[in-house]
């Protein structure tokens, strides 16, 4: 039986992953908080959840077990000094032999594009910056740029990184919901207990979320960022 693990990635992505790869492929996806893992909606047989923090451990029972381990969007997940012991706690899941694959990007990377020249989207732009600003006072800035170096400190063999810009016209719309989601997601997560002086209440990100919208639409314009992926293998 092959085995395939994704980490930290949303149910849905999983689950049509599971359709591409062959059906004795066994698919587990470990995230923090079971928010991420399907409610009410069917789930395919050999796709499994498991409420884990990567921070710790993992249980005994899944210690060298996957062929692929593939970890997405730490970057506002986790601080600077967190990414090597949550690397060395994903490459204990690895069968010897078996890769790692690592895709994230950088928060100062988000960018507007497409404004008519002498038009800024303002607003759009400062979606991004509250990105930025909020990460910052949360201490969730990596450099992502260290991600290869760390790779490869830890032992891992046959390291690449390739860096991809996200800006395909065919996927802009995609793209721009999901970084008004994705940040407002992150945003409502920072506010679980606690205000910021730039941003004081769920409304007040709404409201921000839907002037960045309107820039988006009635500017022509999209966001994009550069994605990296960074991969190993465990010897």
């Amino acid at each position: 039986m092959h085995t395939e693990l994704i980490v930290y990635a949303s149910s849905i992505w999983l689950r049509d992953l599971s359709k591409t790869l062959p059906e004795d492929c066994q698919h587990d996806g470990f995230d923090l908080s079971d928010a991420m893992f399907f409610k009410n909606t069917p789930r395919p047989t050999n796709v499994s959840f498991i409420q884990h923090n990567l921070l710790e451990p993992f249980p005994t029972q899944f210690i060298g077990q996957y062929d692929v381990v593939n970890v997405r969007a730490m970057v506002v997940a986790l601080s600077s000094d967190e990414w090597e012991p949550a690397l060395r706690n994903l490459i204990s899941l690895l069968r010897s032999g078996g890769y790692i694959q690592w895709l994230d990007c950088s928060a100062k990377d988000f960018v507007a594009k497409g404004a008519a020249e002498g038009r800024v989207p303002i607003n759009a732009e400062r979606w991004t910056e509250l990105l930025r600003t909020t990460a910052n006072a949360l201490g969730k800035t990596p450099n992502v740029n260290a991600l290869y170096r760390i790779f490869r400190k830890n032992g891992l063999k046959d390291c690449s990184e390739e860096v991809y810009q996200l800006d395909n016209p065919l996927g802009r719309d995609e793209l721009n919901r999901a970084v008004l989601d994705g940040i407002h997601n992150f945003m409502i997560a920072a506010l679980n207990g606690r205000t910021f002086e730039w941003a004081k209440s769920a409304d007040q990100v709404m409201a921000m979320k839907e002037a960045a919208q309107q820039d988006l639409h009635n500017l022509n314009c999209w966001f994009s960022y550069n994605v990296y992926v960074v991969v190993g293998r465990r010897a």
